[in-house]
């Protein structure tokens, strides 16, 4: 889950900051509790025990999970998630999680994960297909990407939210083990003292940080460790 998190949050939310704020470093993540808010400055007590300030930038999301299940996916649910191929070599859900509707074509395509056996795929489900049990079942996804390769394979990320040089399929089982949640986008009032936070920030050579987007505790679910 974390891999999805990190490849996600930081290509969708800090690379506008990184062309906005000139960063003098790798962006960093931060994860903790919330010792304050007072728009647009939040106060982090991080994991480590240190203090961070960071500022939200104006078009920052603050966004939540929300625990879901592979029943509740739709046709059309725009969704991204990470799979590795198995023995038989059809590829296998590591994770899945459902975008809101603002936030459709965000990542879109596919390409390789973190890990070398890993696949990360951005897409809309084109079919939901649940097993005789009713518990896990495979997944169709349709998606635009950069171009096809000389196997006539569309991959890469798409250069903008639906558009590209292509657009490909995929087919992913979604075992009943594996997790399923749904982004939820929020406002500032959800950044509340004493919940548990992580986000990606960019520090400038001003030494100021910034961030565009915010993972917060809700309803009692935590940020993905």
């Amino acid at each position: 889950m974390r891999l999805v998190f990190a490849a996600l949050f930081a290509a969708l939310y800090v690379l506008p900051a990184a062309a906005e704020t000139t960063p003098a470093a790798a962006p960093e993540r931060i994860t903790g509790t919330i010792v304050s808010f007072a728009a647009p400055t939040l106060t982090v007590k991080t994991v480590k025990g240190a203090t961070a300030t960071i500022t939200l930038a104006p078009t920052a999301k603050v966004i939540a999970n929300q625990r879901s299940s592979f029943n509740a996916i739709k046709q059309n649910d725009f969704v991204a998630l990470t799979a590795a191929a198995g023995k038989d070599g059809k590829l296998k859900a590591k994770e899945v999680r459902v975008f809101p509707e603002p936030m459709r074509g965000f990542g879109e395509g596919q390409y390789p994960g973190d890990k070398t056996d890993q696949t990360r795929v951005n897409g809309a489900v084109t079919e939901a297909a649940t097993t005789v049990k009713g518990k896990g079942g495979t997944l169709k996804l349709s998606f635009h990407a950069a171009a096809a390769n000389a196997l006539g394979i569309c991959s890469g990320h798409a250069p903008a939210p639906g558009k590209g040089g292509c657009t490909g399929e995929a087919e992913i089982l979604v075992t009943p083990a594996t997790p399923v949640t749904t982004w939820v986008l929020g406002d500032p009032s959800w950044l509340q003292a004493g919940k548990a936070v992580s986000l990606y920030a960019v520090t400038a050579r001003d030494g100021k940080s910034t961030t565009y987007g915010v993972i917060v505790e809700h309803d009692g679910v935590k940020p993905i460790p």
